[in-house]
């Protein structure tokens, strides 16, 4: 349901500096606030895609250094069992 008349009642000071603001650009009081309400929604949208709210994001336990360090990382996981071994006979 679209409502293409919005109320808003601000502050009397806030109104006074959002009156000197918009004439010291040359502008309306109307154009400030609709760039500044469009500023916000963008940093809005720019926020819900952060990757902190991605749920891969955490998913897989490891160095956040693996690109730049990996052959490092190989080396402090190997143990006397790693590779390839003979499986030893069950009897």
């Amino acid at each position: 349901m679209a409502n293409s008349e919005v109320q808003w009642n601000p502050g009397s000071n806030l109104l006074e500096r959002l009156t000197q603001f918009a004439q010291k650009r040359g502008q309306t009081t109307e154009a400030v606030i609709t760039e500044a309400v469009l500023s916000y929604l963008q940093i809005q949208a720019l926020d819900d895609n952060a990757i902190d709210d991605d749920p891969l994001v955490g998913l897989f336990a490891g160095s956040p250094n693996l690109a730049t360090q990996s052959e490092d990382i190989l080396q402090q996981s190997i143990t006397e069992t790693s590779g390839w071994t003979w499986k030893q006979e069950q009897p």
